[in-house]
């Protein structure tokens, strides 16, 4: 089967790569953001998210239900970007 780009077949998934005692640690705190965001990161992220309603806006494969639930996600997300 075609890859998503046409090119050949899909890649086969990366290697599980696991600490040497083999448990699975979860290393999201060590990649938080230890700094706020700068009014234009977050201007930047406004936009995106406006974009992005604009992209659901017109989406003839959504029904109406669909379109409001990920309206209310995507303007959720950009309320938690105000300080």
């Amino acid at each position: 089967m075609a890859g998503a780009s046409g090119a050949g077949p899909d890649p086969p998934p990366p290697a599980e790569s696991r600490p040497a005692g083999g448990e699975i640690v979860d290393m999201r705190a060590a990649f938080e953001r230890t700094t706020p965001q700068t009014d234009e990161e977050r201007a930047q992220a406004r936009a995106f998210i406006a974009g992005k309603i604009e992209l659901v806006r017109g989406d003839p494969q959504l029904t109406e239900e669909q379109k409001r639930a990920a309206i209310a996600e995507l303007e959720a997300h950009r309320a938690a970007l105000e300080p």
